[in-house]
């Protein structure tokens, strides 16, 4: 008698150590393991290490996908005998997005054999390599993340071969909440841009494998507003619309795909909050439709009986009326907002592969959503709904809109024509939105570009406020000095960014409140609600197609190769970074004199030496003494010699918050920054390097006041002093000062010890 083998992976952040548990815990517990006829592994969700930083790249970016693949395949590995073995899977979030890479995996691959935990460890990962080669790629026709994966390959070798390995023929059943991309980065268009053109990281297609997977079901948020949880469908093109017959009795249970929309957002569906009522719903559902798969939960009536009856926990617990929150109140508001729309998310071309878009004819909505509309409890009005839908009924019968009683087909249109006059609403808090987020990053950005000074706090008329933000300033860390500085020298302009801030989050919270009145109006049929498409600029803006092909081209393709061209050059520019400061380290970049002399206390140069904004590493020939000597240095410009980046003109001592380059120069030089050699200083700033060899440096900071720039230093360590003015460099042999090739000017040194 074959076994059920159950894999289950939770959601970002959810392990067993959680005081709220999600639905893929309450599944876990729920299991009847009293016998040796089923074996479960629950997996911790991504962004769960008791490692800090690990878990904030986890929560973030999904940081540690691989690992809990990994760990999953092994345990079914481990576990499965037979073809008489079935296999279960569950997920929720970024672990229904494991779950299903682990069902994908192991159908491609099959299950390895192994006779030490450590071959199959090795064994594992060779699979999963495998696997990944096999049907993870980028866009580019020759796929250049196959020469990377032949150099891993080449380096860290790994004993594999496909056909050794376990055939399994069919997955049982495979239930999730909510699935969404596992790796995330802040804008949807970053994470498809580096997926379709640097690493694969989106799932391959959107299509279930029908001869091989018996059952699949997916519970989904209706209500969900944040882009970044936008749901991973099952395309469910089976049945043309043409031969559906609403007369037929239908049962969810005689489908092989099930996707089902539930009232509430992506945790309200997945579970995980104080007040999970409305969690159980689907909970109860997706419970329901595993056991008729074959999977024992626990029951009163068992054998041996098992307390509490896993059944009736659930429905005790479940409430239609339950509370919805909002992920996006508080900080939560910067996430990209962009409610759930059925008729677009049910009708989508992720890309130009054959297989990889998802159509939804009749999206099935449950019959708890309408039930709590009904109810009134609560002001609830969802947006989403498309006009062509079915429901689904606790019992698992399928029936259309009027024949469940909460809307006829004639309703549905003319609720859904209705409805697009919210969506006008929604289209303008978009547009607030960004407003918010782009007065944000000013605000934030304001106190490292800003030229205010020291003495502009002192001389405001309102001094008031720069005291305020020194006595808050007071309790933060060092770090937020730069922007307490920074506000502090320009209250008006903190006030005037500060207000914009709070102006436009205010605002969109005024857009949100007109949306839930217009939709509830629209629900409840009252005579203020809007009737018929709306005709004004918005909806046609909106509905215009060149503004669609627009948005979508920019949104799918020209942002996505933006981004990824971005990233490639910032990898490429760290890499450069690595490579230089390795060298420039081990002193092969600067050349120390065949000569050096140490000035005496009191004792000055005899003449001033005089370096050239071109010199990659000036050596001067004095040799300075550590342990607390000091040196009075002075740099003077050189009239004739002004200072230039090819044709760019750069102030005495290079740019600062008063002498910034003109916007136009800051493109320019801003595309450079991160191949800068002192990455935290500005261009040209003028640097003294103590020693050819360990890169100890100290910065001069140019004088507003003064054409001569005087420091006092204390170098840190004895050797050769270096002088030379910061650029870009490239950390390859021979080509370490390109950029500084191109530099004009110079300046006289003068030291004296005291």
């Amino acid at each position: 008698m074959g076994r059920n083998i159950v894999l289950l992976s939770d959601g970002t952040g959810n392990s067993a150590a959680k005081v709220w548990r999600t639905n893929v815990w309450r599944t876990f517990e729920a299991l009847d393991l009293s016998g040796n006829d089923q074996v479960a592994f629950y997996d911790d969700g991504v962004g769960t290490s008791t490692f800090k930083p690990l878990a904030v790249l986890g929560g973030a970016f999904g940081f540690g996908l691989k690992r809990n693949v990994i760990d999953i395949y092994k345990f079914a590995c481990r576990n499965y005998k037979d073809e008489d073995d079935d296999l279960y899977g569950f997920g929720f979030s970024r672990g229904a997005f494991t779950i299903r890479v682990v069902i994908g995996l192991i159908l491609n691959q099959g299950l390895v054999s192994a006779d030490s935990e450590s071959e199959l460890h090795k064994k594992a990962i060779a699979a999963y390599r495998q696997y990944r080669s096999e049907r993870y790629h980028t866009s580019w026709p020759w796929h250049p993340e196959d020469a990377y994966r032949a150099i891993r390959n080449f380096l860290f070798p790994i004993k594999y071969d496909k056909r050794d390995n376990r055939k399994v023929k069919c997955i049982r059943f495979v239930g999730v909440w909510d699935t969404v991309a596992a790796y995330g980065l802040p804008m949807d268009e970053m994470t498809r841009g580096v997926s379709r053109w640097i690493v694969p990281l989106e799932l391959p297609n959107h299509t279930l494998d029908r001869k091989r997977v018996q059952r699949a079901c997916q519970a989904l948020s209706l209500d969900e507003e944040r882009t970044t949880f936008h749901p991973e469908l099952w395309d469910e093109k089976v049945v043309p619309p043409s031969e559906f017959d609403p007369n037929q009795k239908r049962n969810i249970a005689d489908e092989q795909i099930s996707q089902v929309w539930f009232a509430g957002v992506h945790s309200n569906v997945g579970g995980g909050y104080p007040d999970d009522a409305l969690a159980y719903i689907p909970l109860v559902w997706m419970l329901n439709e595993a056991r008729r798969c074959g999977l024992k939960f626990k029951s009163e009536t068992g054998d041996p009986p098992a307390y509490p009856d896993a059944f009736k926990n659930a429905m005790s617990r479940a409430d239609k009326d339950g509370r919805i929150y909002d992920p996006r109140a508080g900080l939560g508001a910067y996430y990209r907002y962009g409610p759930r729309k059925l008729v677009q998310l049910c009708n989508y071309r992720y890309s130009k592969k054959e297989d990889d878009e998802v159509t939804i004819d009749r999206p099935k909505i449950h019959e708890s959503v309408f039930r709590r509309i009904r109810n009134h409890a609560h002001a609830y009005a969802p947006i989403g709904l498309p006009p062509v839908y079915d429901v689904v009924k606790a019992d698992g019968e399928i029936v259309t809109p009027d024949q469940f009683g909460c809307e006829t087909i004639d309703a549905a249109k003319t609720r859904a024509d209705a409805q697009e006059h919210v969506w006008n609403e929604i289209w303008k808090r978009r547009v607030v939105y960004f407003a918010a987020v782009g007065a944000t990053a000013w605000l934030l950005a304001f106190p490292l570009i800003s030229g205010a000074t020291r003495s502009d706090e002192f001389t405001s008329r309102i001094r008031w406020v720069s005291d305020i933000i020194r006595f808050v300033g007071a309790f933060l860390p060092g770090f937020a000095s730069t922007w307490i500085d920074g506000y502090a020298r320009a209250p008006f302009s903190f006030l005037l960014l500060a207000g914009l801030v709070v102006f436009f989050n205010l605002w969109g919270v005024r857009i949100a409140s007109r949306i839930d009145d217009r939709m509830g109006a629209i629900w409840r049929k009252t005579p203020s609600a809007p009737t018929g498409l709306p005709d004004d600029f918005i909806y046609r803006l909106r509905s215009n197609r060149f503004y669609i092909a627009l948005h979508e081209g920019l949104k799918r393709k020209w942002a996505p190769a933006l981004f990824a061209l971005l990233f490639a050059y910032i990898g490429l520019a760290l890499v450069n970074r690595l490579l230089y400061n390795v060298q420039d380290v081990a002193g092969l970049t600067c050349t120390p004199s065949a000569e050096t002399k140490g000035l005496a206390r009191g004792e000055a140069v005899a003449e001033p030496i005089v370096f050239k904004t071109s010199d990659l590493c000036k050596p001067t020939g004095i040799h300075l003494d550590g342990g607390g000597a000091r040196y009075l240095v002075k740099v003077e410009p050189v009239p004739s010699e002004p200072w230039h980046d090819a044709s760019i003109s750069v102030p005495f001592g290079g740019f600062s918050p008063t002498e910034q380059p003109t916007w136009k120069q800051r493109i320019l030089l801003g595309l450079g920054v991160p191949l800068r050699r002192e990455l935290t200083q500005d261009w040209f700033r003028i640097v003294l390097r103590y020693g050819d060899i360990g890169g100890e440096e100290a910065f001069l900071d140019p004088d507003p006041s003064d054409s001569v720039i005087e420091a006092t230093i204390r170098p840190t360590r004895e050797g050769e002093l270096f002088i030379f003015v910061n650029d870009s460099v490239l950390g390859v042999p021979g080509l370490y000062d390109l950029f500084y090739r191109n530099n004009k000017g110079a300046a006289k040194l003068t030291v004296k010890r005291r």
